[in-house]
C-alpha cells in the first residue's frame, strides 16, 4: 500500500495552533497542545459540505428558496457558516444563522485559513472579517473573557436577507428564546475531549429548539451518543461519510 505523504502544516499567528492543509486543499486548524484538529484531514470543505449542508437538508432548502433557520454549536473557523451563508445569498434565500462559541477565533486567524477559497464571492469573507475585527477590536474573544452567565451576542448582516448571530458563552448555560430551527449543525469537539456537550441534557435542549422534521447533524456516531439522541426523541441514522474521511456520520430527525 502506498504511504500517504505527510500533510503540510503552516505556522499560525495564534501560537496555540498550526494550520494544516487538508487533502482537498482547504486549510484547518490543528491544536498543538491537545493534538485535536478542527476538521478532517481528508478535506475540511468536503467534510463540512457533506456532513452539515447536505445531510441537514439546508442545501436543498436554500436551492428551493425556503426561508431557513440554522443553529451551530461550535462555530470554530466559521467554515459551516461561510458555506451556508454563501449558498443562501447565491439563491436569494432568507437565512438566520445562530452560532454558539466559547472561544471565538480572531479575524486574523480566520483570514490566514484562506476562507475566500471556501465561497463563491470573496467579498462575503471581507465583510465578515471587517465586522469581526470591529465587533471585538482586541482581536479575540477567548474563554478568559467570556461571561458564562450572560453571553455576549454579536450580529452580522451578511446579505440583504441573510443574518448571523454569534453568541459567545458556555453552551451548557446558553438559553435561547427565539424561533425554532430547521437544522442544527452540532460541531463541538469530540466526546473524548468535550464530553459535557454530548450528554442527554444538552441533546434534550437541541431537540426542543428544533422544528418538526428538523435535522440534527454531526460527525460523531458513537453508540452512546446515538442512544442519548434516541432517548430524547430523535430518529437516528448513520449514513455514509465524506470520501476519504469518516466511514459514517450521523443524522437525527425530529419526528
Amino acid at each position: 500500500m502506498k504511504k500517504r505523504a505527510a500533510r503540510v502544516r503552516l505556522p499560525c499567528q495564534d501560537g496555540r495552533f498550526e494550520m494544516e492543509v487538508t487533502d482537498d486543499g482547504s486549510r484547518t486548524l490543528f491544536n498543538r497542545l491537545s493534538g485535536v484538529s478542527y476538521h478532517s484531514s481528508s478535506g475540511a470543505v468536503s467534510e463540512t459540505r457533506l456532513v452539515y449542508l447536505l445531510n441537514s437538508g439546508v442545501y436543498e432548502r436554500l436551492v428551493h428558496r425556503r426561508a431557513t433557520r440554522v443553529l451551530e454549536i461550535g462555530l470554530g473557523t466559521g467554515m459551516g457558516m461561510f458555506l451556508t451563508v454563501d449558498h443562501a445569498i447565491n439563491h436569494g434565500t432568507p437565512l438566520n444563522y445562530v452560532a454558539v462559541e466559547y472561544d471565538w477565533l480572531a479575524a486574523g486567524v480566520v483570514q490566514d485559513l484562506a476562507p475566500d477559497s471556501w465561497v463563491s464571492d470573496p467579498a462575503l469573507v471581507a465583510s465578515y472579517l471587517q465586522w469581526r475585527s470591529a465587533a471585538v477590536p482586541s482581536g479575540m474573544l477567548g474563554r478568559d473573557h467570556v461571561n458564562d452567565e450572560l453571553p455576549q451576542v454579536f450580529q452580522w448582516a451578511a446579505g440583504n436577507d441573510q443574518f448571523v448571530e454569534v453568541h459567545c458563552g458556555d453552551a451548557h448555560k446558553w438559553r435561547y428564546e427565539g424561533e425554532k430551527f430547521d437544522a442544527i449543525y452540532f460541531d463541538p469537539f469530540a466526546p473524548d475531549t468535550n464530553s459535557g456537550l454530548w450528554q442527554s441534557p444538552m441533546l434534550e435542549v437541541m431537540y426542543k429548539l428544533m422544528n418538526k422534521h428538523g435535522r440534527f447533524v454531526t460527525y460523531c456516531v458513537k453508540r452512546e451518543v446515538r442512544d442519548r439522541l434516541t432517548a430524547v426523541g430523535f430518529k437516528v441514522a448513520k449514513i455514509r461519510g465524506p470520501q476519504g474521511g469518516k466511514r459514517e456520520v450521523l443524522v437525527a430527525t425530529k419526528m
